[in-house]
């Protein structure tokens, strides 16, 4: 409905004359000019109407284009967190598997150095015991040979010295 409805045809009553017009002044004029008022407030109450009714369309296009914008930096942040996950993930795996591997082979490196001790100090040990049997055997030939020359110190005649 119009905002100068009150001024028209239809169940509505003609615009009233000025007071200063006489009925007999330009009856035809003012009629005339009633109507393209009422005209132009219908053409403005259209346009108004469609203006509100294109911003209001504006407005949905542009809030269903955000949502899609919003959803779908969403689903690009889902995916590279899940991205960033398993690449985490795979290099937490590959770290402990390089680490496994790395104390797996000090662990033989410390096996065999310990099995490489055992062996050189057997031969120490083995070695210490050749020269402590050679420090034994020349103790008693030294003996036998000392106590030998001795007697035959005391078996000289006029070797008794005391």
């Amino acid at each position: 409905m119009s905002i100068n409805a009150h001024l028209h045809g239809d169940g509505v009553s003609p615009a009233p004359a000025s007071p200063s017009a006489s009925s007999d002044d330009h009856p035809d004029s003012s009629q005339t000019a009633a109507r393209m008022l009422e005209k132009i407030a219908n053409e403005t109450d259209q346009w108004r109407s469609d203006a509100k009714d294109e911003a209001a369309a504006i407005v949905a296009g542009a809030r269903a284009e955000a949502e899609k914008l919003v959803q779908a930096a969403r689903d690009e942040a889902g995916r590279l967190v899940a991205s960033a996950h398993a690449e985490a993930d795979g290099l937490v795996a590959t770290a402990r598997n390089e680490a496994t591997q790395m104390v797996d082979s000090a662990r033989a490196e410390a096996h065999r150095v310990q099995e490489e001790t055992r062996a050189v100090r057997s031969r120490h040990d083995e070695a210490v015991a050749q020269l402590q049997q050679l420090a034994t055997e020349h103790r008693t030939r030294l003996r036998s040979h000392l106590t030998e020359m001795l007697d035959r110190v005391d078996s000289l005649p006029g070797g008794d010295t005391q």
